[in-house]
């Protein structure tokens, strides 16, 4: 297993490495730059700008230039308030972190719960109404979903605050990222349990008279989850993409609405330093789902 987590080590780094370099020159290709605004500044102060974030040397020094620094783990300051990227990124990540965290934590064990139930009620009334919830939260969009719970539950409802900048909810928030994944899971674990309740070895164990809740949850729930597990790393993909639209949505300081911010302020360096950190976290997240789907079924190799 040690060799193949040394592969996964090297293939990572190379895939970092063109992200960096997609995302660098791909930023530099669009129009404009971060210094422009709608009124022409002093030439002066735009030529010490550019001097100062070595925005007036050629492209490749440039690349190359930024990739010396980040080996250093400086990935610089902000172009637009002055601010350390790193220091930005550890405060904004914590909030991005404990709204992900909670969602995932909530998406497992509500898809699995209602995954289990649905195959158990098959073509009956509960998952009926499970696979129909199931299919309108996979269908409809995140933002209209996160927007549609704004406006029931804080603008109606007065449940909870549209804003509050000093003690911010996150509820809403989680659950506007949790329902998608929900529905996958409850999906995903519907079709494993229904495969492996039709298994020899669930029919042999119901025959010694083993109890129904030991057969569900040592026997076909244990089997069923494998490939619940592989998805944790798509999981962390879209918990992370959705994020931004949910933090921007409900105006929470997390990395999602830090990145938004960036693109829109043409903020080189805040770019470049959240996508780093993102892609770096979406390689490792990957890597421990498939050591993890190890350790649940020692029979799986990687070789």
């Amino acid at each position: 297993m040690w060799r193949y987590v040394l592969k996964r080590v090297l293939l990572a780094i190379v895939t970092v490495f063109v992200v960096i370099a997609i995302t660098f020159f791909a930023m530099h290709a669009i129009p404009g730059g971060p210094f422009d605004k709608e009124k022409a500044s002093d030439p002066a102060t735009i030529k010490a700008l550019m001097e100062r974030y070595d925005l007036n040397k050629p492209l490749g020094e440039q690349f190359v230039n930024y990739l010396g620094r980040m080996m250093h783990l400086d990935l610089g300051i902000s172009m637009r308030n002055g601010r350390e990227i790193t220091k930005t990124i550890s405060k904004s990540f914590a909030v991005s972190a404990k709204i992900g965290g909670y969602s995932i934590i909530l998406s497992f064990v509500v898809g699995i719960t209602l995954g289990v139930i649905a195959a158990l009620r098959r073509n009956k009334l509960a998952d009926r109404i499970i696979i129909f919830f199931t299919t309108l939260f996979q269908s409809v969009p995140g933002f209209v979903m996160a927007t549609l719970l704004l406006l029931v539950f804080a603008q109606w409802l007065g449940w909870f605050r549209v804003y509050d900048p000093i003690n911010p909810s996150f509820v809403l928030p989680v659950i506007s990222l949790a329902l998608y994944p929900i529905a996958y899971i409850t999906r995903l674990t519907k079709s494993s349990m229904l495969d492996v309740l039709a298994d020899d070895y669930i029919r042999t164990a119901r025959a010694k008279g083993v109890a129904p809740v030991k057969v569900i949850a040592k026997h076909a729930l244990r089997n069923a989850v494998l490939p619940i597990v592989t998805y944790l790393g798509p999981m962390v993909a879209y918990t992370l993409t959705g994020s931004m639209v949910v933090e921007t949505v409900f105006t929470l300081p997390g990395l999602g609405l830090e990145f938004v911010q960036s693109i829109m302020n043409r903020d080189y360096t805040m770019i470049m330093g959240t996508t780093i950190f993102l892609a770096m976290l979406m390689v490792i997240m990957t890597l421990i789902s498939d050591v993890i789907y190890k350790m649940v079924d020692p029979r799986i190799t990687f070789e």
